[in-house]
Formats: structure tokens, sequence, C-alpha cells
């Protein structure tokens, strides 16, 4: 019945049934009750041996978990192997600012006088001044700015960029105390102090970004064709060249986004899409998925699959190759980045599609 829903053959009956199974494990009412409890533990077993089998997981005791996730889980399963769907991972706790299970390169910070350091091979405290500017490693990962306020004028035009490599992301705090999160393959570029008219930085790749509450200088991020400006507010950014959009997703506060002589204001939850091609606009958007990569996590939701690829690529620091014809399936799912590359893999093969690694270069395939 879900094979004839996917290719539109299915009856109205049958539609009006999928609907009211799914509506099902949407509802909060508490399915369990004494006498079905030891069958339900039973089928939770069962399914959950299916699932690893599925994708070649040694088998785990189940843990007991609330009906519903359960229920959302066993309808996940239902879809495996209908080429639409691929399975949902537990969500990992919140990552360390610096997560390094796949980074091939090193996060480097160059200084405005051209002197690169390799932050992965330098020790935690003080690794560099400008006139009054310390800049440190913390002992979680963090770079962090302090600066003297008499020093502020001499340092205004003194640059700075952090880059991260694939597989990487990094935490740096600027020296008015904001907060930037810097996604795989991402650089940002800032003043050691920032001017007095405004805070404006550079970025290319993606950011998360919490920035310090200061009415009298506005928060500027140039990424792209697209410029973002707030005052005090938590955003993300992605503006990856290869994505052909440029995303600005509102979580709190509100921001100004400006794309030429166009600009839209959007609130918590809406997001602004900037191209090349197509004036920019403002949508609903699904913020958790948005900003899943800082909890190192894949999230795909209605995601075609060069956009799921374009995420494991940069994670991976590998390259992407299609032979033939590919389906064109949308994607949802939750796959923690600390995953290996070859697990990551077998759980999009379920959905019929093939992988051929050689060296760093994998190129995609559909079994027809």
């Amino acid at each position: 019945m879900l094979k004839r829903f996917r290719t539109g053959t299915a009856t109205s009956e049958e539609i009006a049934f999928l609907e009211s199974y799914f509506d099902l494990f949407d509802s909060e009412d508490d399915l369990i009750t004494a006498e079905n409890e030891t069958e339900y533990e039973g089928l939770k077993a069962v399914l959950k041996q299916k699932i690893d089998s599925a994708i070649a997981v040694p088998a785990t005791p189940v843990k007991r978990m609330p009906v519903r996730r359960w229920a959302i889980a066993a309808a996940v399963a239902a879809l495996i192997g209908t080429g639409g769907l691929f399975l949902l991972q537990q969500k990992s706790n919140p990552a360390k600012p610096a997560t390094m299970a796949y980074a091939t390169g090193a996060p480097t910070l160059r200084l405005a006088d051209g002197t690169t350091i390799a932050l992965d091979s330098t020790a935690d405290g003080q690794i560099a001044s400008q006139a009054g500017v310390i800049i440190s490693k913390e002992e979680d990962g963090t770079l962090l700015y302090k600066t003297a306020p008499a020093s502020a004028g001499n340092n205004q035009n003194q640059e700075n960029t952090l880059s991260t490599p694939a597989g990487m992301k990094y935490k740096i705090m600027l020296p008015d105390g904001s907060a930037v999160w810097l996604n795989a393959a991402s650089s940002l570029t800032y003043p050691a102090v920032f001017a007095a008219g405004n805070r404006t930085v550079k970025l290319q790749g993606e950011a998360f970004f919490d920035i310090a509450a200061d009415p009298a200088k506005p928060f500027i991020v140039q990424a792209g064709n697209q410029s973002v400006q707030v005052l005090g507010t938590r955003f993300n950014v992605n503006a990856y060249p290869e994505d052909g959009e440029h995303k600005t997703t509102l979580l709190q506060g509100a921001v100004k986004v400006s794309q030429g002589n166009n600009a839209i204001i959007i609130q918590p939850g809406q997001q602004t899409i900037c191209s090349n091609e197509t004036a920019i606009r403002k949508v609903n958007a699904d913020t958790e998925k948005e900003t899943a990569w800082i909890n190192n996590l894949f999230s795909f939701k209605n995601d075609n699959l060069p956009a799921v690829m374009r995420d494991i690529a940069r994670w991976y620091n590998v390259s992407i190759r299609y032979n033939g014809n590919l389906p064109d399936e949308r994607f949802f799912g939750e796959i923690s980045r600390s995953s290996k590359l070859e697990d990551v893999l077998k759980i999009l093969e379920i959905n019929g599609l093939t992988f051929d690694i050689k060296e760093d270069v994998i190129t995609v395939g559909y079994k027809h």
C-alpha cells in the first residue's frame, strides 16, 4: 500500500487509511495499558532487530522509551526501502565547539600580519596579541578575544580570519562578546576590534551567531550576495557557494536581510532565501533542521539527493559524482555526524542507492 501511495496508484480508500494510520502515531494519548505492555515490548524488540539487521548494526538490548517515540519509529521503519526515507538515528548530546573526528586539516587563524596559526596543534592559553588585543584558546577549544578599550582605535583595520577544514566546526568569542559557531569548510573574517559605527564580519560557508546586544553598533554579516543586519539576536546563516542559495534563519530577535536594493525583515521562526536567479524571499523555517549541525547531526527534511550528498561531501571531505539517472526522491531523517562515512552510506543504500568509493571520490548510482 505504501508503494502504491508513493507511485500515485493508491485508491482514495487506501490514502484515507494511510492518513489515519499515521495520525494515530501523532496522538498524544497513552496507547500502552497493563494488558498489552508485554506484547508491545515484544513488538519493539522485533522491530529493532529488523532495523539493525537492515543496516548491519550489532544487536543491543532494547531500552524502554515513550510510546509515541516508538510509534513514530515504527512508522519510519515501515517506509524503509521505499526510497523516500532512511533511518532516524537517536539524537546525540550537543557537541563540543571543536569536533575533529573527520577533520582532514587543521582549523587555522590568520592574523592581520599574515601569520597563520594551526589551532589543533596549539596549546591552550594565549596564542597571540595584536596591540592590546589578547587572543587565547580555551580548554574547550573556543577561540577567545579580549581587548582593552584604549586599544580600540589602533586595531579597527586589523582583520583576522578563522577557517575550518572539512569535518570540523569551531567556536569563537568575538571582541564584542558575540559567540559564533563556524561549520565545516567555512571561514569568518572580522576585525580584531570593531569600529565605532558598526560590527561587520564576512562569512563564507555556514555559521550560527549569538550576538551581544549593542544598539549603538549594528552587527552586520556579509555573506555572498546578501547582507544581514542585527542589533542583538540568534540566527544561522548558510552561504556555501555550491548550494546556489543563501539562507538566513532567525531563532531570536529580529534581523534585516538585504540583497541589492531589496530588504526583508524577519521574525523568529522565519527564513530568507537569496539566489542570483530570484529575488530575496521570506518563508517559514524549520529552525531545528537548520541548526542541527551545531548538535553534531545531519538533518534532512524534504531534501533531494544532491542536497544530501553536498552535506556529506563537506563533512567527510569527499567529491561526489553521479552515474546514470537518479531517483527524484526526497529524504527525511537525522544521522549523527560522528558516524563513519561507510555507515552513513549503508543507511542511504536501503533506498536503492549504490556507492562506489575510490580514494576521495564517491560515485552515486541507483538500482533500477
